[in-house]
């Protein structure tokens, strides 16, 4: 592993992304697994507190928490994934990486770069959006009791509202600045393809050439009589 890349402004994108959806991640599954949502209770407190004036029923309560719950496990698996994504991309990837040929050809088979910062914004907003549902649940199940005293909310309720609000608001807004000031990347994977593509062709050109030159002396009387002088 070694230190983040930042040459260029295509690196610095990447690593700032990277690290937006390494907060975003790791606000969600703190989130996700404490119990400072309200009143020391979180997404996993079983117990029948809805206010007076609430409509539901046992029924509606029992699916809403079933639902809150899988998008929440949903939403920690995709973050543990995501945050790893991210660790690598900010750390480990390098300008010269999507130039390898490996990369190079089948970004260009596909039709279409798809750099890091492209894959950061595919798995990390589907991250956001999973818990966002989560904890959208959770809001409207305890909405009688936020509004009769907002101060009851806990850290975890507040570091979900900052780890949603990165990945699926900051995220997309740096993704499209992105998008407007570093040029695309796809003429140079082009240029590069051109250049392996014809470089075999070329040494093989020269090999047959040079072995058509050599074979041409050696044919000849003069070269023949040279070569068995003493």
């Amino acid at each position: 592993m070694q230190g983040p890349e930042l040459g260029d402004s295509r690196s610095r994108f990447r690593f700032i992304e990277s690290c937006l959806g390494l907060m975003g991640c790791l606000c969600i599954g703190y989130a996700i697994w404490t119990p400072q949502w309200l009143d020391n209770r979180g997404l996993w407190f079983s117990g029948n507190d809805t206010g007076p004036e609430d409509s539901w029923n046992i029924e509606d309560i029992a699916k809403a928490l079933e639902a809150e719950r899988v998008f929440a496990v949903v939403a920690f698996l995709m973050s543990v994934s995501s945050g790893v994504l991210c660790l690598m991309f900010a750390l480990c990837w390098t300008s010269q990486t999507v130039r390898s040929y490996s990369n190079t050809r089948s970004l260009l088979m596909a039709g279409q770069a798809l750099d890091p910062t492209t894959l950061l914004l595919f798995t990390l907003v589907p991250t956001g959006f999973f818990f966002f549902l989560s904890w959208a649940l959770f809001t409207h199940q305890h909405i009688y009791e936020i509004r009769d005293d907002i101060t009851r909310l806990g850290l975890s309720y507040w570091l979900g509202v900052v780890g949603w609000a990165l990945l699926l608001a900051l995220l997309p807004i740096v993704f499209l600045a992105e998008k407007c000031v570093v040029p695309d990347i796809l003429p140079e994977l082009i240029k590069s393809a051109d250049m392996w593509w014809k470089a075999p062709e070329v040494a093989h050109a020269r090999s047959f050439s040079e072995g058509c030159h050599r074979s041409q002396h050696k044919s000849h009387p003069d070269f023949r009589r040279y070569m068995s002088m003493p």
